[in-house]
């Protein structure tokens, strides 16, 4: 008869679960709960209510899951140490030789690094990193 207090009980302890929570994914249920709380208001049979809960909860948590891993994904991948240099602007400190190591100054540092020009690549000139093999930078440049 008084289903609908019921499914409100559902609601408000699942919304009290999630301030406990770091997930933001408990309130998704509290949501599918207050929809099968105003179907029973409504006088459908208890079936209706729970397929109801059922499918938007789910549907809440299918959908929401993809907008947000579209949301979080984006710049996710945080370069840190090292790999951080790479896109960066650098001064060729030591002239670098074709085939061969020379160094180069980026963001303060000085790394061995090495270019894919088939050129010398002279002092002064500014140069990209690339990527990081081992310990020597591999630049493209001039610039």
């Amino acid at each position: 008869m008084y289903q609908w207090a019921g499914w409100l009980v559902v609601a408000i302890v699942c919304a009290i679960a999630e301030i406990f929570t770091e997930t933001f994914f408990i309130i998704l249920f509290s949501v599918g709960a207050l929809v099968a709380a105003a179907l029973s208001w409504l006088g459908l049979k208890a079936g209706y209510q729970f397929a109801a809960f059922i499918l938007v909860s789910l549907g809440l948590v299918f959908s929401t899951k993809r907008v947000a891993a579209s949301w979080f994904r984006k710049g996710s991948e945080l370069k840190t140490n090292v790999y951080a240099l790479e896109g960066k602007r650098a001064v060729v400190v030591q002239a670098i030789p074709p085939n061969e190591a020379g160094k180069v100054k980026v963001k303060g540092e000085v790394w061995s690094a090495r270019s894919l020009c088939e050129t010398l690549i002279p002092l002064g000139v500014t140069v990209r990193v690339l990527r990081v093999e081992g310990v020597h930078l591999v630049v493209e440049g001039p610039e």
